[in-house]
């Protein structure tokens, strides 16, 4: 809901800086948890244009978790995608599609493909209007600007400005978490030294329309492409709604002159979508900016009362299309600490751990990206020769093929945080099967569990630790062959191949802990809280 702010302090669980979809998700996620959340944005409405554009397959099932993926589906506003690899001269160097990696792959263990593209001026609409309705619907204050942020120990005060009005007010919260892009104010509180990846590049950012279905649906590359070239390196990427986007390097053969007006940012628009064999007539450019891609992130991202997710902790070039996925991973990971917290059941401690766990997970996947952006861009003919010849190995070999596409969607588990000790599975997420429940309706394992701790077992644990872990955390207890069935087997050779009778999940589906006794995994969880 729309909310007016008065001169009279207003108190929240949590204030929320920044109205993207990193934001609007953690908003979500807080509200299905009970909590009074205020979202702030300087801006009144959604951005018009697409920024990100694909999913991957955990942030796809984290879009099922929170409950918007099969309303995103049913409105027509995501695709499944595949992606090619190609160079200057439009030659297929590589790609990753059914064929050449095969299904199993595409399909990873979120239970979802490894590439959904979406369209994010509507995936953030949908986003607000889920959480600005019914019980614990946030309060948002659009067109409002936080422009000062001071943590006074119990909590936190905002002054915001009204930009419609001019008035200034205050609100109050318990955590603040800037959710507010690369000049955020909650990262300029926190006041951290930067980690800077050594990773700047300028480039053309296009977003177009194919106003032509027909054009759009047969000129236009499904999915989309990566082009390896020292000169033109750059992302095409076919979205959604007639939606095509192109990031590439802001050089002069490609761009013309320097850029100082809006004729001359058109003008080189149409020169970049001619230089790619489009037809410039069949594209009307909605934006057209130069835009510098940095890597690095602030060194900390926990202080005090204030916390920093999306853009605001982290900056990565494209190559990995990884940016905004890092940042749905970080409100899937902090709204259940900030939950556990806000709810007395363990102490603020536990928030440091979102900053063990995103932190180096984060720093690997860009600097992951950065080394991908350098063998794009590379000149040397050494290291193009060699690039060449693997990539002509993954051509004519699916084992080849299969391992490049592994080695792109690796992402690192959690060597520390809120992770138990027992099992080498700690810190990694838990695959999702189909599953079948006693009624003997097919679904998604996650759909079982909802937004809570989950105890899967091959047997009934019982015993205090158990009972705990129910009524203190809601965590739900599931035994195969009796709360759901496993036809194809796949839990079961999982449990058999780790040699497990149980397993721990957290609500963002990572896994706490495993081994043979499900009272140890509570017993273990229940400590750790309490500490």
């Amino acid at each position: 809901m729309t909310a007016e702010l008065t001169n009279q302090a207003a108190q929240f669980d949590v204030a929320i800086v920044g109205c993207g979809p990193v934001g609007a998700l953690l908003a979500n996620f807080l509200k299905q948890y009970g909590h009074k959340v205020a979202i702030l944005d300087r801006e009144l409405d959604v951005f018009y244009a697409p920024r990100g554009m694909g999913f991957d397959d955990e942030s796809t099932r984290i879009m099922q978790s929170v409950g918007i993926l099969d309303r995103l589906k049913a409105e027509g506003h995501i695709y499944q995608a595949d992606l090619e690899l190609i160079d200057r001269n439009g030659k297929r160097l590589g790609g990753f599609d059914r064929r050449s990696v095969g299904e199993d792959l595409l399909s990873g263990l979120h239970g979802h493909r490894h590439l959904t593209l979406f369209h994010q001026p509507s995936l953030e609409a949908i986003l607000r209007e889920e959480f600005s309705v019914g019980e614990n619907a946030a309060s948002s204050f659009f067109y409002h600007e936080v422009t000062e942020i001071n943590d006074l120990g119990e909590q936190v005060e905002l002054r915001c400005k009204n930009r419609a009005t001019n008035e200034d007010f205050t609100i109050s919260a318990s955590y603040v978490v800037g959710c507010d892009g690369a000049r955020s104010i909650v990262r300029k509180t926190m006041s951290v030294p930067r980690v800077d990846l050594k990773y700047t590049e300028r480039y053309l950012v296009v977003d177009a329309i194919v106003d032509d279905p027909v054009y759009f649906r047969t000129r236009i590359p499904q999915g989309g492409y990566i082009l390896h070239d020292g000169k033109e390196a750059g992302v095409l990427a076919k979205g959604l709604h007639g939606h095509v986007r192109f990031d590439f390097l802001q050089h002069s053969e490609i761009v013309g002159a320097e850029l100082k007006n809006e004729k001359d940012y058109q003008d080189a628009a149409r020169a970049l979508i001619e230089s790619r064999g489009f037809e410039p007539e069949n594209f009307r450019v909605i934006r057209s900016v130069s835009y510098t891609f940095y890597a690095g992130m602030p060194s900390r991202w926990r202080v005090g009362r204030l916390l920093v997710a999306g853009d605001a902790a982290h900056l990565t070039p494209p190559w990995s299309g990884q940016g905004l996925n890092m940042g749905i991973r970080d409100a899937a990971n902090l709204s259940f600490k900030l939950s556990l917290v806000l709810n007395k059941k363990t102490s603020d401690r536990i928030l440091d751990t979102y900053d063990d766990e995103r932190r180096p997970q984060s720093l690997e996947t860009i600097q992951a990206a950065v080394d991908m952006g350098i063998r794009m861009q590379s000149t040397s003919p050494l290291q193009i020769g060699l690039r060449n010849f693997v990539y002509a190995l993954s051509r004519s070999s699916k084992f080849v093929n299969r391992l490049l596409f592994r080695n792109w969607i690796r992402k690192p588990g959690f060597k520390s945080g809120l992770i138990g000790l027992q099992h080498r599975l700690s810190g990694t997420p838990m695959f999702q099967p189909w599953v079948q429940t006693p009624d003997g309706e097919r679904r998604r394992m996650d759909d079982l569990i909802g937004l809570r701790f989950a105890l899967i077992s091959t047997d009934s644990p019982t015993g205090p630790e158990v009972t705990d872990f129910v009524r203190s955390l809601g965590g739900v207890v599931l035994k195969l062959d009796c709360d759901f069935f496993d036809p194809g087997e796949t839990v079961c050779k999982w449990y058999d191949k780790n040699r497990i009778n149980a397993v721990l999940l957290r609500p963002d589906r990572v896994i706490y802990d495993a081994g043979r006794d499900g009272r140890a995994l509570c017993r273990s969880l229940l400590s750790e809280l309490r500490k």
